[in-house]
């Protein structure tokens, strides 16, 4: 038997670390990294520099990565948006090559809501309707109970207006007191994924295997041929039934109505997104808010787990630890686009946002998981294993502690020998850092190159002193990614380490 948490894979197994140590592991490794530029210049100063120069020259490789497959990704994403995948997929078919029948195959797509306006559902669902196989799709409104005969109306008005546009919608709504949960977008699809095996599998309408599912936020539009393209992968992929897909998410929907400080993360996200998925080499994907797998491996590794808030690179930690490690994420080279935070308020927006990525930062629970599952489920390749558990290491750590070492890792060591009168530091220090992180304005002015050309057209009553700030705005992007980026990262980890939990919040978007 699997177990199907973490509490229960730790009982009656000795190999297992204990969860409140790994806890307050994160935090304990990004604090003293940020601490060793304050008494490394005083204790050990050539291991300090050694040790940030050897920091810079990786974020370095890191930045050149980005720039160079952002890039490739750009051009990729253009061609395959003109692809015709139904004809791609008969030309195989008359060569032989074995695959599910095109007209088989059908997409549940859940949607889970909590207070989601029937105007911000329409949004995702008109996509989903132009789609160019909206008869292969069948939305689930994954609605909560709590939310009472509100939620009855706005699923009602929704079935309505949607029915006949797509291949099948229904609702399903999600219990409030089931003891165990937490409340959030993970527990609500585990109950919609389960009612939806139900309505379309058990019943015998559907065969599993040739079903898809696809965890779908409220704000997400669709490319037009990205369900086309997912039927291609999944019906001529042997291996489908150990894929997640994922599509590059680009926050774009409402860009040019943020502040414009919270424009620039938006866009660097984007563009860093289809870097990382554009990778050939040395590359260790995690889905992300907006996904696709195969139904099939969803039952196999039951569902979503309910006791847990990041949902995306937990269910694939999950799968890749009970399924031998078998598993992977291909990328779909068609953007999606998602609404950035916004408040009724300029100010709330800012907070909102600070919220929004210390929840995404709150995927720092999943280390201890990670290596629990790691211990408990020996027969994962281990270099594979230890690849991967690097991999999600080295997301939340950088995440913490490389803009201390790119922005302040020269100049802090500076003041601190200064202040206690040192002068241990070698004098090759400085050179070095100076050349190895000038070659990062490159990557940045790729990246500036690509949103200009990604971003959709300003509106009229966008002024031109504010187009001009759009670009100015970049030189505040040490400031911006502290504020953003860091300072919430580390508030998840302390929060983790002190053993809070943390509960879902819906993201505000007006």
């Amino acid at each position: 038997d699997v177990p199907s948490t973490l509490e229960e894979a730790t009982k009656g197994s000795a190999r297992v670390i204990p969860q409140r140590l790994l806890e307050v592991l994160p935090l304990s490794l990004s604090l003293l990294f940020i601490s060793f530029l304050f008494w490394g210049p005083l204790i050990a100063p050539v291991p300090l520099a050694i040790f940030v120069l050897t920091c810079q020259a990786y974020w370095l490789w890191r930045s050149s990565m980005i720039g160079i497959h952002a890039v490739r990704g750009f051009f990729v994403v253009r061609r395959h948006s003109k692809m015709d995948w139904r004809q791609l997929y008969e030309q195989e078919r008359v060569t032989g090559f074995k695959s599910l029948d095109w007209e088989s195959i059908r997409h549940v797509v859940v949607i889970p809501n909590y207070t989601e306006s029937v105007a911000k559902l329409s949004q995702c669902l008109d996509s989903l309707a132009e789609s160019e196989v909206a008869n292969y799709i069948i939305a689930v409104l994954a609605m909560e109970e709590r939310e009472g005969e509100e939620a009855k109306r706005r699923a009602s008005t929704l079935i309505d207006k949607y029915t006949g546009r797509l291949g099948g919608i229904f609702a399903t709504f999600h219990p409030g007191n089931i003891p165990g949960e937490v409340a959030g977008k993970s527990s609500n699809e585990d109950w919609a994924a389960r009612q939806a095996k139900r309505i379309l599998v058990d019943s015998g309408k559907y065969n599993i295997d040739h079903l898809t599912i696809t965890s779908c936020d409220a704000d997400t539009t669709v490319h037009k041929k990205y369900f086309s393209c997912l039927t291609y992968k999944f019906a001529s992929d042997p291996k489908r039934y150990r894929r997640f897909w994922q599509a590059p998410i680009f926050y774009y929907n409402n860009i040019w109505q943020l502040p414009a400080p919270l424009r620039l993360p938006h866009a660097l996200g984007g563009i860093s997104d289809l870097s990382r998925l554009s990778r050939k080499y040395f590359r260790m994907l995690f889905p992300q808010s907006t996904y696709s797998l195969s139904f099939r491996m969803a039952d196999e590794v039951d569902y979503w787990d309910t006791d847990i808030i990041p949902e995306d690179w937990h269910m694939f930690l999950k799968s890749f630890y009970r399924l031998k490690g078998e598993v992977d994420v291909e990328t779909i080279y068609l953007p999606m686009y998602m609404d950035g935070m916004r408040s009724k308020s300029y100010m709330g927006t800012f907070v909102g946002y600070y919220q929004q990525v210390r929840r995404w930062a709150w995927g720092c629970s999943d280390l201890p998981y990670a290596v629990n599952q790691a211990l408990q489920y020996r027969d994962v390749p281990r270099v594979l294993g230890l690849r991967r558990l690097w991999s999600l290491v080295d997301a939340h750590l950088t995440r913490t502690t490389s803009w201390f070492f790119v922005t302040i890792g020269r100049d802090l060591p500076i003041v601190m020998i200064s202040i206690a009168g040192f002068t241990g530091l070698p004098e090759w220090f400085y050179e070095w850092s100076r050349w190895i992180l000038t070659p990062c304005l490159g990557t940045l002015i790729i990246m500036s190159a690509l949103d200009f050309f990604l971003r959709p057209q300003r509106p009229d009553n966008f002024r031109w002193w504010h187009f001009i700030f759009q670009y100015v705005q970049w030189f505040l992007m040490p400031v911006i990614t502290f504020l953003f980026t860091v300072l919430p990262a580390l508030d998840a980890q302390l929060r983790l380490a002190l053993g809070k939990r943390m509960e879902y919040k819906v993201t505000e978007k007006v």
